[in-house]
């Protein structure tokens, strides 16, 4: 990976993506602007920020008065209904084809889909019932990094039980507030191979003593790693639990590690061990933290701070799934409106430190120590880290980069998404050596 980010600037005129089903892939960054919009005015009441985004608390917003909104949300509940109403729809066979060139693909992906690779054709055909719901996509890649001429990326296979979904699937998931990336699992990397099993609708708790939580959402993973690894065939199991006490605010607990591999015991004893850090440090790899979302508004313009902090490994004694240790960090500022004659836009700044006790942390918490370079997203026994084909799943960024986002999304009176950013700092600023296969 290069050592160094001085600028870079992307401007794009995007179409929305044609896919739907039981839930809305990560990728399309007009689209989480919208419904992004729709939570904070309390329209949409659920979180928001566990990707992909199960549609049945969408389609529950669609019966909001428009009258009652701000030009903003007007426009965004406008734009909801037609991506709804044309692609959620019970019984239907649906076919879809894409094909993408770039000169440069990007080896540095945000919340934004992208080719992966110089040129991308692929195809499709999706079909959701009353319980069951499936898709088959097919690409074909030219050149790819991973040699995988063909792939089965986006496909997935699931079945409704109750109030939830449980899915065989190669989707790209996307965990957390941040726009540029996510701090423990992102889109960056091609999509793992994975059971799932999440909520279809975020229905609150009825008990008074969870209730307060309001609508809540949950989601977990058991993923299958490649063979091209220091530990080949590893395992990752994680697991994200956010909720909405406020319409205000929305609060994130996640976990996520690697266990199992060639010559490692893979029994659900070493799951638990791993899911409840019994075992020591170095047996698994584990990451584990918290993200919270506030918004508000001042003198009329509204806006939102949010940070997202996860800790490399887990604390000793009792405190291990409480206080994760480690840590990295993320924090952003964005604000949103609608100017006549242009559009809906949303502005947001975002930095990412990846260095394990990053300096802010190091200067907050009083320990004067220096940071531990090499130590994020990998550790001794699983060298290969965090990685699902020769990329970072977690931060695009991967370990020891500090970067700077300023960011704007603008979907403009034809439906289009216009996007821009601009990011600068470092990448593996200390030079630690890591090993990557």
């Amino acid at each position: 990976m290069m050592r160094s980010l001085s600028v870079l600037v992307a401007i794009l005129l995007i179409a929305p993506a044609a896919l739907a089903g039981p839930w809305l892939d990560p990728g399309d960054s007009g689209l989480r602007h919208d419904i992004q919009v729709l939570a904070d005015a309390g329209v949409i009441t659920g979180p928001v920020s566990t990707w992909p985004l199960a549609t049945g608390d969408l389609l529950a917003a669609l019966d909001a008065d428009p009258v009652a909104l701000d030009p903003a949300a007007r426009v965004a509940l406008s734009r909801l209904r037609d991506r709804l109403e044309a692609e959620a729809v019970i019984g239907r066979v649906r076919f879809n084809a894409h094909a993408s060139a770039a000169q440069h693909p990007r080896d540095i992906r945000s919340f934004e889909d992208g080719p992966r690779e110089s040129g991308e054709i692929g195809a499709g055909i999706e079909w959701t019932g009353e319980r069951f719901a499936t898709r088959v996509q097919g690409q074909w890649v030219d050149d790819p990094d991973d040699n995988k001429d063909f792939r089965l990326d986006g496909s997935y296979l699931g079945v409704a039980l109750g109030n939830w979904m449980l899915a065989a699937s190669t989707s790209d998931r996307y965990w957390g507030p941040g726009w540029q990336s996510s701090m423990i699992l992102s889109n960056n990397a091609r999509p793992i191979p994975a059971f799932t099993l999440e909520r279809n609708s975020t229905t609150p708790f009825k008990t008074k003593w969870l209730s307060w939580l309001g609508h809540w959402d949950l989601a977990v993973m058991w993923g299958f790693l490649d063979d091209d690894r220091t530990v080949p065939s590893s395992r990752v199991f994680g697991g994200r639990f956010n909720f909405r006490p406020l319409k205000s605010l929305e609060i994130g607990i996640t976990g996520l590690g690697l266990w199992c591999g060639s010559g490692n015991d893979c029994g659900l004893d070493e799951l638990g061990d791993m899911v409840t850090g019994a075992g020591s440090s170095d047996e698994y790899d584990r990451l584990g933290g918290y993200d919270v979302r506030w918004s508000s508004a001042m003198f009329g313009t509204p806006f939102a701070l949010y940070t997202h902090l996860i800790g490399e490994d887990f604390g000793d004694g009792s405190s291990r799934l409480l206080f994760p240790s480690k840590v990295l960090g993320q924090f952003g500022a964005e604000t949103w409106g609608h100017l006549d004659g242009l559009g809906s836009y949303r502005i947001y700044l975002e930095w990412a430190d990846t260095e394990c006790d990053f300096s802010l942390y190091r200067n907050v918490t009083g320990d004067g120590g220096g940071g531990q370079p090499g130590c994020a997203y990998r550790n001794s026994k699983y060298r290969s880290g965090q990685t699902y084909r020769g990329r970072s799943f977690a931060h695009s960024t991967d370990q020891d980069s500090s970067v700077y986002t300023i960011g704007t999304v603008l979907n403009d009176l034809d439906d289009n998404s216009w996007l821009a950013t601009l990011a600068f700092g470092n990448l593996n600023r200390r030079g630690a050596n890591r090993s990557t296969v």
